[in-house]
């Protein structure tokens, strides 16, 4: 019979050796943490140039705070290269990167810009053409056919309007609804043109301006920006809006605030382009960086942060269920050639 004693001296080497290998399993769980799996099966190559050049600099339109978290992420990935972020909107990079160009000035790796400025950065040769491994799989509106960008965001606009003013059976639930004479002087719109352009790419150009037209016979009220004007109706300042990001929308919508939006036929959604520069002072962190952004992490992430709807559609999101069984239109890159005549009628209509 096996004394107390001696089973004692027989149990240590089993028990140490135990806690070796939980001690090992740990470690590797560790290692695997801090050396995650590459993301694409070619980025090896743009990982180690990427290394030495140590940042990649992104300008963008997103507020910094919003945009930190997607940063940590990729830092995460990749701890030796950081982003040095400038944040300015799509007109405010227009005007900074055309003239820089011109002086053989190159300051920016990756760029978001808008729709309407893309064939003027085309045929200034400041965007480069990319694979876009990570985009093959999207719909054509959000993206180039040509490589030369690809979305980072779609953008969904729909009617908006505050349920504590406007009763369910009153709402709009139509494009044309608006033009009913109860809506006259009830209306608010953006500054911004996009959704003109956006509902010409699903109606064509008769239909869309007989539209506005119609449209500007009850006065609608130009407003500040997207989230200002959620805010308003959120807040009963104006009954309905003519444009309002969904996205936006919806966060309101969860904290509570009397807003609801119409199922409109079309939904009408536009791709925001994102793009690698020709001249990227630091070209192997910009294709990392920008591959990174639209793979399924990076999407993700942006998700995460923003609560925008990705062009990638295996990125779950209260807008993505929402939009389920709706018509929804992305519009295509080539309505950016009819930008500054759709301009000009915005403002003779709705800038007098």
């Amino acid at each position: 019979m096996m004394t107390a004693t001696r089973s004692y001296f027989l149990s240590r080497p089993i028990k140490f050796l135990l806690a070796v290998i939980a001690i090992i399993s740990v470690t590797a769980s560790s290692l695997r943490a801090a050396s995650p799996e590459p993301t694409l099966a070619g980025e090896a190559k743009f990982v180690e140039g990427a290394k030495k050049e140590g940042k990649v600099a992104f300008w963008c339109a997103g507020p910094a705070k919003e945009m930190e978290p997607v940063f940590g992420k990729f830092r995460q990935r990749y701890p030796s290269v950081q982003v040095e972020y400038w944040r300015a909107g799509d007109a405010e990079v227009q005007q900074k990167i055309i003239p820089e160009a011109r002086a053989g000035v190159y300051n920016v790796d990756v760029v978001c810009t808008d729709l309407e400025f893309l064939v003027e950065l085309k045929k200034a040769g400041l965007m480069k053409k990319h694979d876009w491994p990570n985009a093959r799989s999207w719909n054509a509106g959000y993206k180039d056919a040509d490589g030369y960008w690809v979305a980072r965001h779609a953008v969904v606009a729909v009617i908006g309007y505050n349920t504590d003013l406007v009763k369910a059976q009153e709402a709009p639930k139509r494009w044309e609804d608006l033009w009913e004479p109860k809506w006259k002087g009830q209306i608010s719109m953006p500054k911004d043109y996009d959704w003109v352009l956006m509902l010409w790419s699903a109606w064509g150009r008769e239909k869309t301006v007989a539209y506005l037209k119609n449209l500007a016979k009850n006065n609608p009220a130009i407003g500040p920006g997207h989230t200002a004007r959620v805010e308003m109706i959120a807040a009963g300042a104006m009954k309905v809006d003519v444009r309002l990001p969904l996205h936006a929308l919806l966060t309101y919508q969860g904290k509570g605030a009397p807003i609801e939006w119409a199922r409109t036929d079309p939904i009408v959604t536009k791709g925001t382009p994102l793009f690698i520069a020709e001249h990227a002072p630091h070209p192997n962190a910009a294709v990392l960086f920008a591959d990174w952004l639209t793979s399924a992490e990076g999407q993700k992430a942006y998700h995460d942060a923003t609560g925008h709807l990705m062009p990638n559609s295996e990125v779950k999101s209260k807008i993505s269920d929402a939009l389920k069984g709706l018509n929804v239109v992305a519009t295509p890159a080539s309505m950016s050639a009819y930008a500054s005549e759709i301009g000009k009628m915005y403002t003779e209509l709705f800038w007098k």
